[in-house]
């Protein structure tokens, strides 16, 4: 059985645009699990993906609403950081639930 390659080749599609810290983790994270996986890993994983995709949904929403010459030096700097600390505080909080619903999905189907 291999890892959990259908979430993971949707995954790179999206990791091949973006070289980020969280890019890589996700990727990792998700590459990394298998039939051998615990609960705890596989939850993980797909709290990573989520995070990653609300950090780009979050990226983008803001392209719709920010105005490049208003913002400050310091605040492109720290746009991606701020960026990633939000989708990590939604994915956290369980709003979205992506996470929680890839998770039953792959234990399901790989009988994990």
């Amino acid at each position: 059985m291999s890892s959990v390659l259908d979430v993971s080749s949707l995954y790179d599609s999206y990791s091949s645009k973006a070289g980020d810290a969280l890019t890589s983790a996700a990727a990792g994270k998700i590459n990394s699990v298998n039939k051998d996986s615990s609960d705890e890993e596989l939850m993980e994983a797909c709290k990573s993906f989520e995070t990653y995709f609300v950090q780009k949904m979050i990226e983008e929403a803001k392209k719709t609403t920010e105005n490049e010459d208003e913002d400050g030096e310091y605040t492109k700097m720290f746009a991606d950081m701020r960026n990633e600390q939000m989708a990590a505080a939604v994915t956290e909080s369980g709003q979205i639930g992506l996470a929680q619903q890839l998770y039953d999905n792959l234990k399901m189907q790989y009988n994990l």
